[in-house]
């Protein structure tokens, strides 16, 4: 089972946070033991002089009482403690009665040893050559409370460490977010068909800011091949459309020619055949116009409802001779949003003719809009056949056309002008099924008020 992977600042941040705690809890931790071990070390030292000084030239259990009396005796401070016993365990000098036996060696005396005025210290107990034992306890702990209070030092100071190691990490998550915001903004903004729109660049040598420059410099290469591409498609478009509107233009006067009465039919379908080239090139380069962004300047306050009822008005004569069922928009509120009113007729104009190019007579077509929530819903639906989902995708591609509308007339691009024409109005366009039929759905976003 892979781990779990962090797909967000936040969890990030959480599990640096967790991480950084953990670990400055453990230094915390081990910087106390440190300590008390230094301060035992000491102690036992300071043990062991003493009692090489009592041990000194290898004296006798009654030296070693009167060394001891007179340690007691010259000590401004009783802060190390003596026991001296003999083979039998009885007390001969001292001035401590632990309540516990101690051990051989060195080790840590604390409360329960129940000697007076020590909450915690170090023992040295050393057997003597008779069999008797000399003990030494100095306290590790001085003063009342002393380990609370190196506890309560450490706890503040490690802690003021964690403060501001999470101050710097809040303030750096914060400066991601803000760069990772500029560069969604601007990638929105390219989306949407501005591709002028680049990075704000404030420090260019700092680490974001050369990830800023570099961003755009690939926007700036990616404008050009696009300016590029765009400029081909177009000079194309123009350079062959003028040359066949003259060849139109010749086919049209010649089949109107005496000498031209024999081959009048076959001259009939190459102006058709010419006409029908001329709405591709047309078609291509609305497409290219309505992608490239530039007709956003124009956008206008406009009533979607209002003008999706004049569409319906104008074409259900349309529809209806040709077999098929119409049901305009019902709803007469006002549904508010900002566009261009020639594009937007263009899409309805698009989807409805298609509807009726690509369903058998009898069909029942229908037009919708509504609001939802921030949005607006124009909705074309059919009971017809419908297109299965996997060739949908190929249904909106120019020039898409499904294996059984190959014989219909058409070149494939109403559908991928009305995607374009959503996309410029920054809505979303749908395709789904009608159960029976196919249901195609255009969001578009709600004007502000």
């Amino acid at each position: 089972m892979t781990p779990r992977r962090l797909h967000s600042l936040g969890r990030i941040a959480i599990a640096f946070a967790l991480g950084l705690s953990a670990a400055t809890a453990l230094a915390g931790v081990g910087v106390y033991l440190a300590l008390l071990d230094a301060i035992d070390r000491q102690v036992d030292l300071r043990l062991q002089a003493e009692a090489r000084e009592l041990l000194d030239g290898r004296a006798g259990p009654a030296e070693i009482a009167r060394r001891i009396a007179r340690e007691r005796s010259e000590r401004e401070s009783a802060d190390i403690g003596f026991l001296l016993r003999d083979p039998q365990g009885r007390m001969l000098a001292g001035n401590i009665a632990p309540a516990q036996p101690l051990p051989i060696g060195v080790s840590t005396v604390r409360r329960d040893a129940a000697i007076p005025g020590l909450s915690r210290g170090r023992a040295w107990v050393q057997r003597l050559p008779g069999g008797g034992t000399l003990a030494l306890i100095a306290e590790s702990e001085p003063i009342d409370q002393h380990d609370h209070g190196r506890l309560r030092i450490l706890a503040i100071g490690f802690g003021a460490v964690v403060a501001l190691l999470l101050i710097g990490t809040v303030a750096l998550i914060r400066a991601i977010r803000i760069n990772i915001a500029a560069i969604a903004r601007t990638a929105e903004a390219i989306i949407d068909g501005d591709l002028r729109a680049r990075v704000p660049v404030d420090r260019p040598r700092s680490a974001f800011g050369e990830l800023a420059v570099t961003f755009n410099r690939m926007l700036d290469r990616i404008g050009e091949l696009m300016r590029g591409m765009r400029s081909i498609s177009n000079d194309i478009a123009h350079d062959l459309r003028t040359p066949l509107a003259r060849l139109h233009g010749r086919l049209a006067a010649l089949a109107e020619t005496p000498e031209a009465l024999p081959v009048r039919d076959a001259l009939a379908e190459a102006v058709a055949e010419s006409e029908e080239i001329l709405a591709i090139f047309a078609a291509i380069l609305r497409i290219t116009e309505v992608e490239g962004g530039e007709r956003r300047a124009g956008f206008q306050r406009l009533d979607l409802a209002a003008l999706a009822a004049e569409v319906a008005e104008g074409l259900e004569l349309l529809v209806t001779e040709s077999g098929r069922s119409f049901a305009p928009p019902r709803s007469h509120a006002i549904v508010p949003i900002d566009g261009d009113p020639r594009l937007l007729t263009q899409l309805l104009v698009n989807l409805i003719e298609n509807a009726v190019t690509h369903t058998p007579a009898g069909t029942a077509i229908r037009l919708e809009v509504r609001t939802e929530g921030r949005s607006a819903l124009l909705r074309v639906e059919d009971d017809g056949p419908g297109i299965p989902t996997a060739e949908r995708e190929r249904a909106l591609r120019r020039f898409g056309r499904l294996d059984g509308s190959r014989h219909l007339p058409g070149h494939g691009l109403g559908l991928p002008l009305a995607v374009a024409v959503a996309g410029l109005h920054h809505g979303q366009f749908l395709m789904e099924d009608a159960d029976p039929g196919l249901r195609v759905t255009v969001r578009l976003p709600l004007a502000e008020c």
